[in-house]
């Protein structure tokens, strides 16, 4: 970022850290990409999670939560181009997944679904997300009720269901009868954000590993004079300047069991008490949901202000 910008957020807000990595899942639920720089708009940033996998008998929308083994697999666009933040359709660019024993399959492929289901030993279908007004696209299959999002969750036999009071009513309005939000594929919020010193905290408190890829936040970044504490904890309600960026804060995010889970790929072993240590530790919550409020480039290095 050159001088100048730094000057103007400066003159805005307080440095508060940096961005250490960018990250974007061209797939939902399987491992990703980490980028130098990143287009980010308002539905989050360019590329990411603009592929689904769809259970083929119900056509519904799967995720690590219901599916645990797509985080085996990993994906990456199979093109040049620079995905768009607003490509719907045959907009999207293709994708290749790679399986944990190292097969390649492009979504542009003969049979793709035919071999994707025979990987995942159940029907499924790869499919690119679709504009917010094919609403049924991502509504859910049957009513969710409390014992599926525990099961979900992975909730403890000791715990009770997580609070969900903080979070935005529109957001929360949009998952009554859906998938996931219309339009997008993220499970709630454009972006997620986690900074390394929370990670620190909570291995130092577990003893556990606490790999950035387990959390599989779109900005991991750092805290100035934080050391190692939850400090990105206290933000909700900020607003964040990154670049010409300008992020808010409008919550913590609730954890699901899906960083205990295994990704080979990333040689990262199952991990069960991760999910006690996150309920233990921090009320299963880790990192935070965020809503752009203005575009922009993102890039590995930049500095993080503070606005309000």
């Amino acid at each position: 970022m050159c001088p100048q910008n730094h000057r103007t957020q400066q003159a805005l807000g307080r440095r508060i850290g940096k961005v250490l990595e960018i990250w974007r899942y061209p797939v939902k639920s399987m491992g990703g990409q980490r980028l130098e720089t990143a287009r980010i708009g308002h539905s989050g940033l360019a590329g990411d999670r603009h592929w689904a996998v769809l259970d083929a008998q119900l056509t519904e929308i799967r995720s690590a939560k219901r599916w645990p083994e797509l985080l085996r697999y990993r994906a990456r666009y199979s093109g040049d181009g620079c995905p768009g933040t607003d490509d719907y359709d045959a907009q999207v660019q293709h994708v290749t997944v790679t399986a944990p024993d190292g097969r390649e399959l492009g979504s542009d492929q003969p049979h793709c679904d035919e071999q994707l289901s025979n990987w995942l030993g159940r029907a499924a279908t790869l499919s690119r997300r679709r504009p917010a007004h094919e609403r049924d696209h991502y509504r859910l299959a049957r009513a969710r009720t409390e014992a599926i999002s525990s099961a979900e969750m992975g909730l403890l036999e000791d715990e009770t269901p997580p609070d969900y009071s903080a979070i935005s009513p529109e957001v929360m309005g949009a998952l009554a009868d859906c998938v996931t939000p219309p339009g997008v594929y993220v499970d709630a919020f454009p972006l997620h954000l986690l900074s390394r010193n929370t990670l620190a905290w909570l291995h130092a408190r577990s003893g556990l590993d606490t790999d950035v890829r387990r959390f599989r936040p779109n900005l991991l970044i750092e805290v100035d004079g934080a050391g190692d504490s939850a400090a990105e904890h206290g933000w909700p309600g900020a607003r964040l300047g990154i670049g010409k960026t300008i992020l808010r804060v409008d919550s913590l995010t609730v954890r699901c069991a899906m960083p205990g889970r295994s990704q080979p790929l990333h040689d990262l072993a199952e991990q069960r008490a991760l999910v006690r240590a996150l309920v233990d530790h921090c009320q299963r919550c880790l990192g935070l949901n965020i809503i752009v409020e203005q575009t922009g480039l993102i890039r590995t290095g930049d500095p993080i202000f503070r606005l309000d």
